[in-house]
């Protein structure tokens, strides 16, 4: 307990006034004559020790009516906080969680209409001239300035539901980033008005500790809620007439049991797939869509379920992109072995109408065309120049596929564009006749290619092969292997691209591999696989650029405009040109789930999806005793206003200096007078 006013404590000497009082009776005696002893029959006896009784009694309660009202006049209080030395003026922050949990209903109604109501309570029981802050999920820039208090609530009366979900030590932090650059000397209070969802109550990462914060927990009624939690694709790439499998996790926080309810995916605006799922109270399953792409270009997804109250996260939007068709690019040399592999490559993809083959000489190839293409075919090269290998570094870095044929005579070649990529070098060859005798069935590379597995099948002879090094730290995948175990085929990620990485030359020494059933899926299935991984939707909030494939032909001197499809409202977004292509920033320009159309020149040249956070599907909350727990372990100025429900005019006193006792003093000064009396009157 500390006391607001600890001078008026001297005034406790005058206890000794009652004192000197009980030790010295000033009580005067009066001479009565009297005839006989019959009149003290008149004379009510009493014993020395109740007499003693009565006027300590009458003693402890002076003492004690100066004593309170001693008290009274101090102020005593008990602090909600450590005690500081409180400054003339004041900086007050307020907080106003408006993320949508706060739409959520309690008893008071609304509680990010509640939240608005006691942020204004709290402004007007400041003193004029006090300086205040807004802070809410959406951070925006005028909100780094100090209001007054007119312009507070005027920036108050405005503030509406965000998809926006911030944790509060960023709030905190920001604050008190915020009052250093100011050089404020002032006492810094910051109020939290929020449901404290679990996912965004980190007191732990609080850093500043002069600032006084006060959380105001407004606890809503209790809600079900069932949401989407994430959907993702089984293979991230896309092509015509592949089978889409759709991962979709769905997560029920409430207490219920859901059975066989409906799960849709509609494509284009059509219902593509349905299944039905069954999900456990507190619990998540995951379920899957499968359907098939049977059209090209631009795909507009959306799974959805049925779900109250809460609706915004009942859908989950993506997009994706299906190649019309796949460009190949062959390069050769005048070397009759680099001829004679050209010829197997071009036999394949002859008169084929998903892949599209070109050839180029190595002498005269234009480098600026490699991104135009998804696999990149190098047949037995012996030369590479410098600038060459960069872009072909470059491109693969940024999607493109690049198979290589090696040649047995250019290992000091090979091994310069190996490097490039940190993939494996080469060590030496073996210019043996051996068979492949392994296979990766369990890849997905050669998932389907074959009908089943033998144990003794036939694979084809090859002429001489390439040895490579054993690098633990590789990422490289083998695919096929000979009988010594040394690689025949083995890819590896290259960033966004792939390297693929054969150990022999395709010539006609290894005619038995080009003819053979082998070949075929292997070559295809590189080629498939080029295609650069989509991601199929973004996150609100968290995802505020994307980079537009080099692959597609834009007009940097027109402009790049993003529209929502379904309201129509257009915005164009600032635009960089990188290695990985055109980066467009969209900022806090993108508020609403949904899919954007990204247009240049009025053209639409891509297609993206947006979806809330479901972080703020999560609906668990702190309750006031956990907040008052963790306010207690946090060893910072924090304290938890429990009383929301009262005008906070009223508690105001409590909040800035703790617990006024100075009310309990005067009602315990009187009862101990009304004591004194009583004593003094009944006791006899």
């Amino acid at each position: 307990m500390n006391f607001l006013f600890p001078t008026f404590l001297f005034s406790l000497l005058a206890v000794a006034i009652p004192i000197i009082i009980h030790l010295f009776s000033f009580r005067r005696y009066k001479t009565v004559y009297f005839s006989n002893v019959g009149f003290l029959k008149n004379v009510k006896k009493e014993s020395q020790k109740k007499s003693k009784i009565k006027q300590l009694l009458i003693l402890l309660a002076r003492i004690l009516t100066i004593v309170f009202l001693v008290f009274a006049f101090a102020q005593p209080y008990i602090p909600n906080n450590q005690e500081v030395k409180r400054q003339t003026s004041q900086l007050v922050a307020v907080y106003v969680d408006n993320s949508f949990s706060m739409n959520a209903l309690s008893e008071q109604g609304q509680l990010l209409e509640v939240a608005r109501n006691k942020a204004l309570e709290i402004v007007l029981a400041y003193p004029p001239g006090t300086k205040f802050r807004l802070f809410t999920n959406d951070l925006e820039p005028k909100h780094q300035h100090i209001f007054n208090r007119e312009q507070f609530i005027r920036e108050v009366s405005g503030i509406h539901s965000s998809p926006n979900l911030v944790p509060l030590s960023q709030i905190y932090n920001r604050f008190s980033n915020q009052s250093q650059d100011d050089n404020e000397n002032s006492d810094k209070n910051l109020y939290f008005i929020s449901d404290f969802q679990r996912s965004i109550t980190d007191v732990e990462n609080f850093r500043d500790e002069n600032i006084f914060s006060y959380f105001l927990p407004l606890v809503p009624n209790e809600v079900a809620n069932l949401y989407i939690d994430s959907c993702w694709v089984e293979i991230p790439a896309h092509r015509l007439n592949q089978e889409e499998t759709i991962y979709v996790k769905i997560k029920n926080s409430s207490n219920q049991d859901y059975q066989n309810l409906p799960l849709r995916i509609f494509l284009n605006d059509s219902v593509k797939s349905i299944t039905n799922f069954s999900v456990a109270a507190q619990n998540e399953i995951t379920t899957s869509l499968i359907f098939t792409n049977n059209s090209a270009g631009a795909q507009r997804g959306k799974v959805e379920i049925t779900d109250y109250p809460f609706t915004y996260d009942n859908n989950w939007f993506l997009s994706y992109y299906v190649e019309p068709e796949l460009k190949a690019l062959a390069i050769y040399s005048d070397d009759i072995k680099s001829q004679e592999g050209l010829n197997y490559i071009t036999a394949l993809f002859n008169d084929d109408d998903y892949v599209q083959l070109d050839e180029m000489n190595v002498q005269n190839m234009q480098m600026s065309r490699l991104p135009e293409y998804n696999a990149i075919f190098l047949i037995n090269l012996d030369n590479f120049t410098s600038g060459f290998m960069n872009e072909l570094t470059t491109v693969t870095r940024n999607g493109v596929s690049v198979v290589l044929f090696p040649g047995l005579d250019a290992l000091n070649t090979n091994n310069d564009l190996l490097s490039r990529f940190n993939s494996k070098l080469i060590t030496g060859k073996d210019t043996t006749t051996q068979k492949i005798s392994g296979i990766d069935f369990d890849n997905k590379f050669y998932e389907n290619v074959f009908q089943k597995r033998e144990e003794n099948a036939i694979f084809p002879e090859i002429d001489g092969h390439l040895k490579f090094e054993e690098n633990i730290r590789s990422a490289a995948t083998r695919l096929l292997w000979f009988p010594n175990g040394d690689n025949a085929l083995f890819s590896e990620p290259v960033e966004n691209g792939k390297l693929w990485v054969f150990g022999f030359p395709l010539n006609s020494l290894n005619d038995a591999f080009a003819r053979d059933a082998l070949f075929v899926p292997t070559i295809y299935n590189i080629v498939l696989n080029s295609m650069p991984d989509q991601a199929i939707s973004y996150t609100i909030g968290e995802n505020n650029s994307y980079n537009i494939p080099r692959n597609k032909k834009i007009d940097l001197n027109s402009t790049i405009e993003i529209e929502n499809r379904d309201s129509g409202e257009k915005f164009i977004p600032e635009k960089k040109v990188t290695s990985v292509g055109t980066r467009i920033d969209f900022n806090d320009l993108i508020s609403n789930a949904g899919h954007y159309l990204i247009q240049n020149d009025g053209e639409t040249i891509s297609t993206i999806a947006f979806n809330y956070n479901r972080n703020e599907s999560d609906l668990r909350y702190f309750t006031p005793n956990e907040l008052e727990n963790l306010s207690e372990t946090s060893g910072l100025n924090t304290s938890v206003v429990k009383d929301v429900t009262s005008n906070f005019s009223d508690i105001f006193d409590e909040v800035q200096n703790g617990k006024q006792l100075w009310k309990w003093c005067i009602l315990l000064a009187l009862f101990f007078i009304a004591a004194e009396i009583l004593i003094i009157r009944f006791w006899k």
